[in-house]
């Protein structure tokens, strides 16, 4: 199998690579390193055939994706994971990209994987958050992904595009390209500083560890059923923001404290997300739970102190 990776050079995109080629799977890459790491690139030394690149330049994207039999297309600007962020140019490019991907898929027949995002959903209606939820997403991150699943299915029901879509649930690990707020936490922890809980700390998310996302794609690209289904990519534990942080403080043995800002705006969801479908269609099984992810990530960033700088 050939499998080209896009946005290659990311947190998520060399965790995929590795994981393609710990398969023995024959494994492209491109990336135009806006947000992908140089750092990351010894990765993708390893047996990639890297293509230095946007995904809106089509004329490249037709020589890498040449002769693959799926693309999985994590490839996104960044500035649209910014809280309040409104930047119509940056959802146009990433549109217009997936269409680009998606035309590429077609004129190889390959799988498309998608990777979504729970952000699709918006405001928890019910929980445990399913795919059959209200897709009502609250910020132009979650409204971009969501037209992006739109033109996938679109493109499937009406242009035979073979395609897998999944949402993923606030993935966390080595080389996370934003600083989610298990990373932020660590950092603070490894610089003996606090850790500051807005709100009440009420506040939840189900975190999934960049392995089990891994697991997670190549079973799809293993499981003809997969192909035209949705599926929610989650962690098993949803857990508050005070949790995390008294969980983060028992894994590295720290003495910093928990500092509440009652009277912070914060963002008060509870995304409790439902990954059965996964485990029952993919045979999806998280096995990294929240203790070992975070020991594991805390272990990385005391070995790479300089990864996000000062």
């Amino acid at each position: 199998m050939r499998v080209l990776v896009t946005g290659g050079a990311g947190f998520l995109g060399t965790h995929l690579c590795e994981g393609l080629l710990e398969k023995g799977i024959e494994v492209r890459a491109v990336d135009n390193l806006d947000s992908g790491r140089k750092e990351n690139l010894e990765v993708l030394r390893q047996g990639v055939e890297f293509y230095h690149g946007s995904t809106d330049d089509e004329s490249l994207l037709k020589k890498a994706a040449r002769g693959v039999d799926a693309v999985i297309h994590t490839a996104f600007p960044m500035v649209l994971r910014r809280q309040g962020t409104l930047n119509p140019a940056a959802a146009a490019e990433a549109i217009r990209s997936l269409l680009k991907v998606a035309r590429a898929c077609l004129a190889e027949n390959a799988l498309l994987v998608y990777l979504s995002s729970i952000a699709v959903y918006g405001n928890q209606q019910y929980t445990p958050i399913d795919e059959a939820h209200p897709t009502r997403p609250v910020t132009l991150y979650g409204a971009t992904k969501l037209a992006e699943e739109i033109y996938c299915r679109m493109l499937s029901d009406t242009q035979g595009l073979k395609m897998t879509i999944l949402r993923v649930s606030d993935i966390y690990g080595p080389r996370n390209s934003r600083v989610s707020l298990p990373i932020h936490f660590l950092l603070q922890v490894l610089k003996g500083q606090p850790l500051v809980v807005h709100g009440d700390g009420s506040q939840s998310r189900t975190y999934t560890y960049v392995s089990d996302l891994v697991k997670a794609v190549l079973l799809a690209l293993e499981r003809n059923k997969a192909v035209g289904e949705i599926f929610n990519i989650s962690g098993d534990r949803c857990i508050s923001v005070r949790e995390l942080a008294a969980q983060v403080i028992r894994v590295t043995g720290s003495g910093v404290g928990i500092l509440v800002d009652p009277g912070a705006e914060t963002d008060t969801r509870r995304l409790w997300i439902d990954n059965r479908k996964a485990r029952e269609v993919l045979g999806f099984r998280p096995e990294v739970n929240l203790e070992e992810g975070l020991r594991r990530t805390y272990d990385w960033l005391r070995r790479n102190p300089d990864y996000y700088g000062s």
